[in-house]
C-alpha cells in the first residue's frame, strides 16, 4: 500500500468507505478526430502483439448522433512511438471497405484473443448494426487475425485496405435486430474450443453463444460458424433485452431488468434457468469476475445501471446452490457520489500492488461531484462483510477537457502501459460532448516513467508536516526539482476543501516551507495535497486543540 498512501488523496469517511483521486499521467487524442465524433465504442490496452517492445491500444469508434461519419465502423491499432513519443495509428480498417452497405449503431464491443488457438492473436469486433434494404442481414462479428508486424487481417491487393479473415451474421434471417453490448470469450461447454458469449440489448436475439472452427489465414471462407445457443431455443423466455454477461465458475450469467439468466452446459446440452434481477436494474457491461479472496471460487463484483428501484449498489454475487447470494457492498446513489447517475462499464487489476484486486467502475450522468470512475477493493477478512471493502473515487470529471460534463465513462481497461510495476487505468467516454469525442485518459499510481512519451510525472517530494499533531500552526515542506505550477490544498475527513494555500502558482526549484494556520478549524484529522501539474502527493496531519 506504500504507493497508494504516497500518491492518492485518501479521505476516510466511514468504515470501508473513502474518497480518492488517482493521478492522471496522460490524455491520448482520439484518432481521426474529425471523423470519429461519436465517442469510442470500446478499447483494450497494454498488449504488445507484434513483440516490438512498444505498448498497444486497440479501439473502435462509436455512433451517437447517427451522423454520416459516425455510422461508418472503424477499428484502430495505436502504438507508442519511441521516436515521436506519441501513440500513433499504425494500422486501421474501415468496415465499409469490405461491406459497403454496413452502418453501425451504438456501443459495439471488442476483444483480443486467439479463437482458433493457432498462436496468432485476433481482434474480435462485434459491430452493432442497423439493417437496411441494401444489407438486411449484416455481418455482426468481424475477426481480424494478426498478419505480422503492425497488421491484422488480409490486405486487398487492389485497394491496399485491410479486410477481415472471417465474418459472421449470427443468424440466417433478414432484418433481425441484434445489438451485442457485452462479450466474453470462454469455453463454456468444455470441448476445447472457445465460445463467444454475447449479451444483446435488442429483441431479435438477446443471448448469443457461438463458436467457429477456424480463422483462415487467407480468408477463404473455409471456417464454419455455429450458433450454439440463444434464448430462441427455449420454449418460453422470461427475460428481456440483455445488457451484460459474466462467466463465473464455468456458468454464464446474462443480466437484464427482469431476470438474471443463467446458462450452463451439462456435458451434453445447454441448460437455462433464471432468477430475480438486481433491485437497481441492469448492469451495463460492468460485471467483473474474479477469485477475490483466493479460495479457488470465483465471485462477481457488479454495479447497477438503471431501470430498477432507484438504488445504485455495488454488489458481491456468489453462487449458492441454484441461485446467487447477494451482498450489497456500497449504496452510492446519494448526492456525494452518483447523485442520480448510473454505474457503467468496468475493469479489474491490482493497480496498487497490494495483492488485492481493484475493481474500477465508470458512470453516466453522475454528480455533482461528477465522479466518473469508482474504485472498489477487498481489504481482507470475510468477503461477504461490506466493512471489509473500500470504496474510493478514482477520478472526477472536473477537468480541462470536460468541465461540468457527465459523459458515459464506460470504456475502461486496466493494463501495464509503462516501465513501472503498477497497472494503469485507461478509460474514455462512449458519448461525445458537443460533437467532439473525449480523449483517452490514463491514471497511474506509480511515480516511475508515466505513460511513455505522453506525460512523465514530475519529480518532487512532499515532506511530513511538523509539528504533527499541531496547534494551531504547522509547516508543510516540499521540494521541487524544477520550476513548476503548484497547488497546495487542505481537506477534512469528509473530503471538503478547507483551505487552498496557493493554486496553480509558479514556483522555483528548491525547498519550500509553507505555514498552515488551523486556528479556524476544529480538532481532527486533515489531509494536505500537493499537486504539481498532473501529479499529486498527500500527507496526513492532526489538529489537536
Amino acid at each position: 500500500m506504500k504507493n497508494l498512501l504516497r500518491l492518492l488523496l485518501v479521505l476516510t469517511v466511514s468504515a470501508g468507505l473513502a474518497l480518492a483521486v488517482i493521478p492522471r499521467v496522460g490524455e491520448i487524442p482520439v484518432p481521426e478526430a474529425d471523423l470519429n465524433i461519436g465517442g469510442i465504442g470500446y478499447l483494450v490496452a497494454g498488449y504488445d502483439i507484434d513483440g516490438d517492445g512498444n505498448k498497444e491500444i486497440y479501439l473502435i469508434n462509436d455512433n451517437w448522433n447517427d451522423g454520416a461519419s459516425e455510422l461508418i465502423p472503424r477499428i484502430y491499432k495505436l502504438e507508442h512511438s519511441p521516436t515521436s513519443g506519441e501513440y500513433e495509428v499504425v494500422w486501421s480498417a474501415n468496415a465499409q471497405d469490405f461491406s459497403p452497405a454496413i452502418i453501425q449503431n451504438t456501443w459495439p464491443v471488442l476483444a483480443v484473443t486467439d479463437l482458433d488457438k493457432d498462436g496468432k492473436m485476433e481482434l474480435v469486433w462485434a459491430i452493432v448494426n442497423f439493417t437496411n434494404t441494401e444489407n438486411a442481414n449484416p455481418y455482426r462479428v468481424w475477426v481480424y487475425e494478426h498478419a505480422g508486424g503492425d497488421n491484422f487481417g488480409i490486405q486487398n491487393p487492389v485497394s491496399g485496405k485491410w479486410e477481415p479473415n472471417s465474418v459472421w451474421t449470427i443468424t440466417d434471417e433478414d432484418n433481425k435486430n441484434i445489438r451485442p453490448i457485452s462479450m466474453k470469450i470462454f469455453d463454456i461447454d468444455n470441448d476445447g474450443t472457445d465460445e463467444i458469449l454475447m449479451a444483446s440489448r435488442a429483441s431479435g436475439m438477446r443471448i448469443i453463444i457461438g463458436s467457429v472452427t477456424d480463422i483462415p489465414d487467407d480468408g477463404d471462407g473455409s471456417e464454419t460458424w455455429t450458433l450454439e445457443f440463444s434464448e430462441l431455443d427455449l420454449d418460453s423466455y422470461d427475460g428481456d433485452n440483455k445488457w451484460d454477461v459474466a462467466v463465473m465458475n464455468g456458468n454464464a450469467y446474462f443480466f437484464d431488468e427482469v431476470v438474471i439468466s443463467k446458462v450452463s452446459h451439462d456435458g451434453t446440452n445447454y441448460v437455462y434457468s433464471s432468477m430475480s434481477p438486481l433491485p437497481g436494474g441492469v448492469t451495463f457491461d460492468a460485471a467483473q469476475v474474479a477469485d477475490v479472496d483466493g479460495d479457488g471460487v470465483e465471485e462477481i463484483i457488479v454495479g447497477e445501471y438503471t431501470y430498477g428501484d432507484g438504488s445504485k449498489h455495488i454488489w458481491l454475487l456468489q453462487e449458492e446452490g441454484d441461485t446467487l447470494k447477494r451482498t450489497p457492498l456500497f449504496e452510492i446513489a446519494n448526492e456525494n457520489y452518483l447523485n442520480g447517475g448510473y454505474l457503467a462499464g468496468g475493469a479489474q487489476g491490482d493497480i496498487d500492488i497490494d495483492e488485492n484486486i481493484d475493481f474500477i467502475f465508470g458512470s453516466r450522468y453522475s454528480g455533482p461531484p461528477n465522479a466518473m470512475m469508482f474504485r472498489v477493493e477487498y481489504q481482507g477478512g470475510d468477503i461477504d462483510n461490506s466493512e471489509n471493502w473500500e470504496l474510493t473515487i478514482a477520478d472526477t470529471a472536473d477537468t480541462s477537457f470536460a468541465p461540468g460534463t457527465s459523459g458515459l465513462w464506460n470504456v475502461i481497461d486496466i493494463a501495464n502501459m509503462d516501465a513501472g510495476p503498477e497497472l494503469e487505468v485507461v478509460y474514455t467516454s462512449s458519448i461525445p460532448n458537443a460533437g467532439v469525442s473525449f480523449p483517452i485518459v490514463v491514471l497511474d499510481l506509480g511515480d516511475y516513467t508515466g505513460v511513455p512519451g505522453i506525460l512523465t510525472p514530475r519529480e518532487f517530494e512532499l515532506g511530513a508536516a511538523y509539528p504533527n499533531p499541531f496547534n494551531p500552526t504547522t509547516v508543510i515542506p516540499f521540494t521541487l526539482n524544477e520550476s513548476a505550477r503548484v497547488t497546495l490544498s487542505v481537506f477534512d475527513v469528509k473530503g471538503r476543501n478547507v483551505a487552498t494555500l496557493f493554486k496553480a502558482q509558479t514556483m522555483e526549484a528548491g525547498t519550500h516551507n509553507v505555514i498552515f494556520d488551523g486556528s479556524g478549524l476544529s480538532s481532527g484529522v486533515y489531509f494536505y495535497q500537493l499537486r504539481v501539474d498532473n501529479t499529486m502527493r498527500v500527507g496526513k496531519m492532526v489538529l489537536n486543540k
